[in-house]
C-alpha cells in the first residue's frame, strides 16, 4: 500500500507531459529538436525520447532530419475535433443538407471558420447520387480566400477581422483561376455582401463550381456558409437558379436557428 500513491500520482503528470509535448510540437511546425523541447518543458530528455518514440509508434509525432515534429495521426484527429465543433444545426443542419441535395441533384455541406479562423472546414455533407460529383470530406480544411464558403465569412463576419484578413493573408493560387489580387477579392467580397451568396468557379478544385450563402444563429450572427458544389460542366449552365435554391437554403436553416431578419 505504502507504493501506491507514487504510481498514482504518476499516472496523471505522464498524460500532462504528453499533453505538453503535443502543444510544444504544435507550436514549432518546422520541427523540435530533443535538446529544445526538454528544455521548453524542463524535462529529462531520456523521458521526453520515451513519449516521443511512444507518439511516434502511434502516428502522433514523427522525426526527420533530428528534428520532431506532429505526425499523420495528430493532424487527422485535429481535423475530427475541428469537425465536431458544429454550432449546433443538429437535425436542421441535416435536413437542409438532406433537401438541398435531393432538390439539386449535387453535394450539399456545411462549412464553418476553424477556431483560429485560418480556414474553412466541412462539418456535414451529403453527396450527390451521381456518378460524376463533388466528393467532400467532414474535417476537410478548404482555404477562405478562394471558397464560396470562406468568402460568405469575409462578407458578413463582423469587422475587424475581414479587413484584417483581405489586408494581410496569404492569398494563394490553387487553381489557375484563383482570385489572389486584393483588390479584385475585396470586389467580390462586396458583391457577395450585396447579392446574399458566393461563386467560385473552379478557383479552389479544378473543374468545380461552389455556392454558398450564410446561416445565421439567434443573435443575427454569420455562423456557417451553406455550401452546393459540383461540376463546372453541369453546374454553370443552371447557375442563376441554383444560387437560389442555396440562398432560401440558408435562410430557411437561420430561421430554424431562431434567426428574424
Amino acid at each position: 500500500m505504502p507504493d501506491a500513491a507514487p504510481e498514482a500520482a504518476s499516472g496523471p503528470r505522464s498524460v500532462g507531459r504528453v499533453v505538453q509535448l503535443l502543444d510544444c510540437l504544435a507550436a514549432a511546425p518546422q520541427g523540435a529538436t530533443l535538446a529544445s523541447l526538454a528544455q521548453a518543458m524542463g524535462a529529462p530528455k531520456t523521458t521526453l525520447l520515451g513519449l516521443l518514440r511512444g507518439l511516434a509508434t502511434a502516428g502522433y509525432a514523427v522525426q526527420a532530419e533530428g528534428a520532431w515534429r506532429l505526425g499523420p495521426e495528430a493532424f487527422g484527429l485535429a481535423r475530427a475535433i475541428l469537425a465536431g465543433q458544429s454550432p449546433g444545426f443538429g437535425s436542421a443542419g441535416r435536413a437542409a443538407l438532406e433537401a438541398l441535395a435531393e432538390g439539386t441533384g449535387e453535394t450539399a455541406m456545411l462549412a464553418v471558420l476553424t477556431p483560429d479562423r485560418s480556414a474553412m472546414v466541412y462539418t456535414d455533407k451529403v453527396e450527390s447520387r451521381t456518378a460524376l460529383r463533388f466528393a467532400a470530406t467532414v474535417g476537410d480544411l478548404r482555404p477562405i480566400h478562394c471558397t464560396a464558403s470562406g468568402r460568405v465569412m469575409l462578407a458578413y463576419l463582423p469587422p475587424p477581422w475581414p479587413e484584417a484578413f483581405l489586408r494581410s493573408a496569404r492569398l494563394t493560387a490553387e487553381t489557375p483561376t484563383s482570385v489572389t489580387d486584393r483588390r479584385a477579392l475585396r470586389r467580390i467580397v462586396a458583391e457577395v455582401r450585396e447579392q446574399g451568396y458566393a461563386v467560385t468557379l473552379g478557383e479552389s478544385t479544378d473543374g468545380v463550381v461552389g455556392i454558398a450563402a450564410p446561416v445565421f444563429d439567434a443573435r443575427g450572427e454569420v455562423v456557417a456558409a451553406i455550401v452546393l458544389a459540383g461540376p463546372l460542366a453541369r453546374v454553370q449552365p443552371k447557375l442563376a437558379g441554383l444560387a437560389r435554391r442555396v440562398r432560401q437554403a440558408g435562410r430557411d436553416l437561420s430561421r430554424q436557428l431562431g434567426h428574424r431578419a
